[in-house]
């Protein structure tokens, strides 16, 4: 989840906003935990909107918002935001997302595909892609 500080608070830019939206110059995370940054457009009366979505973890919340195409959303890359622990490396990746597994016995374990073909897993310890399904593939 994404966190916010009320000194991060854009009180000018929230205005221009309206509708009950807030923008903030920063955000923080509740736990360094995987996320995604959507880019996408938005269809309305006026013309398409090109937009932006952080989405905290867990991978249902992106699937949720992927599916808003009857609502104008469409999207146009998502990439995956890993930490250092999930990564394999020093430091934290944005990399473009593929394709997304999840494992029937367990809701919270996923299998991120990224460009390039590599696999990060939220199950801890050993994991095999056999015990998981295809849940969505991001391009064709």
């Amino acid at each position: 989840m994404f966190i916010t500080d009320a000194s991060a608070h854009h009180p000018f830019m929230s205005r221009l906003l309206g509708n009950g939206k807030d923008a903030w110059r920063a955000v923080g995370l509740t736990a360094p935990r995987e996320w995604f940054y959507v880019s996408y457009t938005l269809s309305t009366p006026k013309g398409n909107l090109a937009e932006t979505a952080l989405i905290a973890n867990p991978a249902g919340e992106l699937l949720e918002f992927l599916d808003q195409e009857d609502e104008g959303v469409s999207a146009l890359s998502v990439q995956l935001v890993t930490p250092p622990f999930l990564n394999g490396s020093g430091g934290w990746k944005m990399e473009p997302l593929i394709r997304i597994w999840k494992k029937p016995s367990d809701p919270l374990a996923h299998v991120y595909e990224v460009d390039g073909g590599q696999h990060y897993c939220t199950a801890y310890g050993a994991w095999d892609i056999s015990e998981y399904e295809l849940w969505k593939e991001l391009r064709s």
